[in-house]
């Protein structure tokens, strides 16, 4: 294994290999999507949410700009499984980013080539500059080996003060140019003395430590490489005896290093100490601690921010510089007593004090760092954009554009040449292969198409029943599949559209809800009904032949190569008001759009189902029985992004007696930690059932809520950004059921003051979603299916 990583690393063909899917995505998406000014993402792959410099960054971003967009994408550890949603989303969310943020290795990001308007910027989870990182380490073990891409693609470093900029320029092989002495983001903390003051109170009230007892905090660092080679010698400190040496007079805290064990994991026996290692962020135990017990950590640097006595514990010095070394003689970072035998470390936590060599250490290293880092950061690196020129220094320089404008967007005519010849091989291939397949003799079957949905939809289940019960002699076939990621995993989509050619080529009736490429692309001979049921009700959203050539659409030169929505005879509309803009989005004469809302309506109208369907969800959730629940289910976008922040979102709807349950598509994988109810186990319309209220942005998820009846609120920070790339088929300010806000305090006095009603909802659904001739919601009863199995029969004759 070891072997198999040295030759990983050596070799910058492997390493783009091992993440060719995202580069391939990258790549297409920096061609398709614009740089979307204020889009912040952030990335790590060793932490679960907004923490550490993130957390002060993320804040501070929305402080200078509330219309900035931060987005997160973590996973606890570098062996962590990425969830298969981030490999649709996250090249996506690259390619449209202004700013990329680190802050560690991130091996993913470094075989990509940034586009010249997005900055990559490394805000290093570290200060100071102790440990050889990076670059640095060349020729030690778990160093880089010539030819490694790691770090080098970063536009712009930040660190701790003027005099750690070479160093870092050295571990991350750029220019100084593009090392900034900035300061750290999450040492603002350390100079708002309330805040010091509370976070030990904190730390003591959490623990149980009297005021009159002083802490001692035990922080080393790991040995090792790095994060997947980890390790700590436990059995280096005598831990009962040194606390009982310090006495009752104080308490002994042990914060180790995030890639190891904590203690009372590795040695459970131990009671004497109180191991807080599970914290994620050392700083408010920084702030609580009287003295500071270390080894190498760069921990030293925010410490001695509070003017605080370090002691040194090392007593593998020796070892350690030989095995990770240090970027300065270890002696000219030793600023409090060095302790090689652990017999004396409780003699020297009780003696130490500041020296008078203090001040010049905490300048050398900290200078850069006076309460304001996170202010000029964001101000100077994450809101000023890019120069597209690479070789011009913009840090701190930039104006924002005026009016905030994106760049026009990049479409290179090289690539789109390829993309258009590869499409018109594909028709030829396609049409060579299913014109014999046309000989075969003629079925009464029905043939259902879908890539939009992993299993068979409900609407096609629904519609299969309807026409057994109507016509049992006809035979359904439900081809269901999504397009995979991946090249080798296409190549079985392409067997499974052989069955797809095979099966339209003998039935008379085929029923798609999405684009279909068997559909659209061929020519079908003359017996054959193509009816478009498409997935989502009403007419909210524009898309399909609507947004050729925006942001959110496709290119009207592949489109045309592809036919997109060619060939439908039918094309089934939920309401009368929907069949102008169906008709426009497929392309076809408005009298082939047909009043015919999916089956779906029938379950979400059926009382005995949304009575069983309350029950099941809240004996899966019995914690919504009382509360009055809000579901939010945002819209989904390419990049898989949230405008919302939802932890904001569910701190304000708690504070006033709503409980928040977020609900996304499934494209979509949000991570938002765990005091996030997402109720798994059922979806955005089950939760409906349960809900009091229903708040989207612009998911078209709006018509189930109001078929079903629920109040709904519409938050929608980006607006006119949105209008401007995707717009609406009807007037999103004067035809919606409730009041738009543009931020979560809105939100909630609308939500409270109760602006939407059910009365609004049903006006809503009689409009966009009209049951065939009005009938009445009934137990059991299933007028739209039946209405679009007759529709299906009559084809089929």
């Amino acid at each position: 294994m070891h072997r198999l990583r040295s030759i990983l690393r050596r070799s910058p063909f492997l390493q783009k290999w091992r993440f060719a899917g995202y580069i391939v995505q990258y790549a297409i998406a920096r061609r398709l999507v614009r740089v979307r000014p204020g889009r912040v993402v952030f990335l790590s792959d060793s932490r679960e949410d907004f923490s550490g410099n993130f957390a002060f960054l993320r804040d501070e971003l929305r402080r200078q700009d509330a219309s900035a967009e931060a987005i997160g994408i973590f996973k606890p550890r570098l062996r962590a499984r990425r969830p298969l949603g981030d490999l649709v989303r996250l090249p996506w969310l690259l390619a449209s980013a202004q700013t990329i943020v680190l802050d560690d290795f991130y091996p993913l990001v470094y075989p990509l080539k940034i586009r010249p308007e997005t900055r990559l910027v490394q805000v290093w989870h570290a200060a100071g500059a102790f440990k050889r990182v990076g670059w640095s380490r060349v020729g030690l073990t778990g160093g880089p080996i010539p030819g490694s891409l790691v770090h080098r693609n970063y536009t712009d470093a930040t660190v701790s003060a003027d005099g750690v900029r070479a160093d870092y320029a050295e571990a991350f092989g750029i220019d100084i140019a593009r090392v900034h002495a900035l300061g750290v983001p999450r040492t603002d903390a350390f100079f708002d003395a309330d805040r010091v003051a509370a976070a030990r109170a904190a730390v003591r009230a959490r623990h149980g430590i009297p005021d009159g007892v002083r802490i001692a905090l035990y922080a080393p660092t790991f040995r090792g490489d790095g994060q997947l080679s980890a390790r700590f010698d436990y059995d280096s400190v005598d831990w009962d005896g040194l606390a009982a040496e310090l006495g009752d007079d104080w308490t002994l805290l042990v914060k180790m290093h995030p890639f190891v064990a904590p203690l009372d994991r590795a040695r459970p026996g131990i009671r004497s100490v109180i191991d807080v290692t599970r914290d994620r962020e050392i700083t408010e135990l920084l702030m609580a601690a009287d003295v500071l017990i270390t080894d190498y950590s760069s921990t030293i640097f925010e410490y001695a921010l509070l003017h605080r006595p370090i002691v040194f514990f090392c007593p593998d010095l020796e070892e350690y510089t030989a095995e990770r070394d240090f970027y300065h003689p270890f002696g000219e970072y030793v600023c409090g007593p060095l302790v090689r035998d652990r017999a004396q470390l409780a003699d020297a936590v009780r003696a130490a004090r500041v020296g008078p060599e203090y001040e010049a250490f905490r300048h050398r290293f900290m200078g850069a760092c006076d309460g304001a880092s996170s202010e000029r950061i964001v101000r100077e690196v994450l809101r000023t954009p890019r120069t597209a020129d690479p070789t011009v220094a913009d840090v701190a320089h930039s104006a924002v554009a005026p009016g905030g404008s994106a760049p026009a967007p990049t479409r290179a005519s090289g690539a789109m040449r390829l993309r258009l010849l590869v499409a018109a091989v594909a028709r030829v291939c396609l049409t060579v292969v299913y014109a014999p397949m046309k000989l075969l003799p003629v079925r009464r079957k029905v043939v259902m198409i879908s890539r939009e949905h992993p299993e068979v939809p409900e609407d096609f289940a629904a519609l299969r029943d309807a026409i057994a019960r109507r016509d049992p002699t006809v035979r359904v076939v439900m081809l269901v599949r999504m397009v995979p990621p991946g090249y080798v995993a296409k190549l079985g989509y392409m067997l499974h559209m052989f069955a797809q050619l095979y099966h339209v080529a003998t039935a008379r009736v085929l029923v798609v809800d999405t684009y279909a490429i068997v559909a659209s692309v061929l020519r079908h001979r003359d017996a054959l009904t193509v009816i478009q049921i498409w997935h989502a009700l009403g007419a909210f959203k524009k898309f399909g032949l609507s947004i050729l050539d925006q942001a959110e659409g496709r290119d009207a030169r592949l489109a045309k190569a592809m036919r997109m929505h060619e060939g439908y005879d039918i094309v089934l509309a939920s309401g009368e008001d929907c069949r102008p803009a169906f008709a426009e989005a497929f392309g076809t004469p408005v009298d082939n759009i047909v009043v015919a809302p999916l089956p779906r309506v029938d379950r979400l109208r059926d009382p005995a189902v949304a009575a069983a369907t309350r029950a099941r969800v809240l004996a899966a959730h019995p914690h919504l029985r009382e509360a009055r629940t809000v579901v939010f289910a945002p819209t989904f976008r390419l990049d898989g992004g949230v405008t919302v922040d939802v932890p904001a979102l569910q701190t304000a709807l708690a504070a006033a007696g709503l409980h928040l349950v977020v609900k996304l598509h499934p494209l979509m994988s949000g991570r938002f930690g765990p005091e996030i109810d997402t109720a798994p186990g059922f979806s955005t319309q089950d939760l409906l059932h349960v809900a009091d209220a229903f708040v989207t942005d612009y998911s078209s998820a709006l018509y189930e809520a109001a078929v079903v009846g629920i109040p709904s609120y519409f938050l929608a920070p980006d607006l006119d950004e949105y209008l401007a790339s995707r717009d609406f088929y009807l007037d999103y300010r004067r035809d919606l059921p409730g009041p738009i806000v543009a931020d979560i305090p809105a939100l909630v006095a609308a939500v409270t003051a109760g602006e939407a009603t059910r009365e609004d909802a049903a006006a809503f659904a009689r409009r966009f979603v009209q049951v065939p001739s009005g009938a009445a919601p009934e137990a059991g009863a299933t007028p739209c299916a039946d209405a679009i199995a007759g529709i299906v029969l009559d084809a089929v004759g």
